[in-house]
């Protein structure tokens, strides 16, 4: 495992991200649905840089305020001090990466973090766990390297001051098919993007 520790969102990080695998396209990697991916990610290969995705909505601007605040919570609550990166860069590819809210001191355990103002929402991830939306990201951490054991996913609430922190557990065992599959997917994907890029360009 490679470790980036620029700021995520900042240019640097942008330029990381281009032409890479990370949490949201490795649901379309595992999804066995046709999709335009492997498109997506030549476009990105082939442009001087990727456009930052600027847009924030309220509920986004208050998790980038707050996720310093949740780590800290944490912290508090589980004794496991946090390490802030930009970037996990896979082993096994070179078009994979994820981008963690935080890593354990010994590298085995990824803290990924959501915060919230909705308590509804919140109360809902404490029964349910988390949205279904995000299981992609979460497997992602997993199938980077074979060091990441646990993946914490955190709700944070301050709203909530009854229970403003909620930890979902997650361990490598629960998606041993997935992180194979994605694996091999990934491969399978960066020798394709070589050959449709000399057929494009050439």
């Amino acid at each position: 495992m490679n470790l980036d520790y620029c700021e995520q969102r900042s240019p640097e990080w942008w330029a990381l991200k281009k032409g890479k695998i990370s949490g949201t396209r490795f649901g379309q990697v595992i999804s066995g649905k046709k999709n335009r991916l492997i498109y997506d990610l030549l476009n990105e290969r082939l442009s001087e840089f990727l456009i930052p995705d600027d847009y924030t909505n309220d509920e986004m601007q208050f998790g980038i305020d707050n996720e310093d605040e949740a780590l800290k919570c944490y912290t508090r609550h589980t004794g496991i001090k946090v390490v802030r990166v930009g970037a996990l860069i896979s082993d096994h590819s070179g078009i994979h990466m994820a981008s963690p809210d935080g890593i354990s001191k010994n590298l085995k355990i990824v803290q990924e973090v959501k915060c919230t103002q909705d308590g509804g929402i919140h109360i809902q991830r404490f029964f349910e766990g988390p949205e279904t939306g995000y299981l992609p990201q979460i497997k992602n951490y997993f199938a980077i390297d074979d060091q990441v054991e646990e993946v914490h996913w955190i709700s944070y609430c301050p709203s909530r001051p009854e229970r403003p922190l909620i930890i979902k557990y997650f361990k490598r065992s629960q998606f041993g098919d997935d992180i194979d599959k994605g694996r091999a997917a990934i491969r399978h994907i960066e020798s394709e993007l070589a050959i449709l890029e000399n057929a494009f360009i050439f």
